[in-house]
């Protein structure tokens, strides 16, 4: 390769990896050292405290665990069981009505609304 070129496809291939490296998001450069999970999780439903979502008029059961929030599609839910967790939902009611609702539960509460046509999203504090 000629000089000429080599210095600019130099300082190109530099530029690269620094932009690649600060894309990077905070929480994958700073690892969690206080034993806490940084983020909500599906989990087993093998015990009482994790948030439980019914569904599937009650033949299916999803469970979560730690703090945090994230984006789901969980059709035909039944009820739901926040276990040790306080927990907001934010769901759509009917099919044909695509209006948005939330609902936030405290500990150790069910919540029974009859049919939920989709919870769209899950956050434990």
């Amino acid at each position: 390769m000629k000089p000429s070129i080599r210095r600019p496809l130099g300082l190109a291939v530099a530029t690269m990896a620094a932009l690649a490296a600060a894309a990077v998001p905070a929480v994958a450069s700073a690892p969690q050292t206080d034993g806490r999970t940084p983020f909500i999780n599906g989990v087993p439903c093998n015990q009482t405290d994790f948030l439980e979502i019914h569904n599937n008029n009650g033949q299916s059961v999803l469970c979560f665990a730690n703090g945090g929030a994230m984006p789901v599609a969980i059709y035909g839910v039944n009820w739901v069981e926040s276990g040790n967790n306080r927990v907001r939902l934010q769901f759509q009611r009917n099919l044909n009505n695509p209006t948005l609702e939330d609902v936030t539960l405290a500990k150790w509460t069910t919540w029974n609304p009859g049919h939920v046509h989709k919870v769209i999203r899950i956050e434990i504090f």
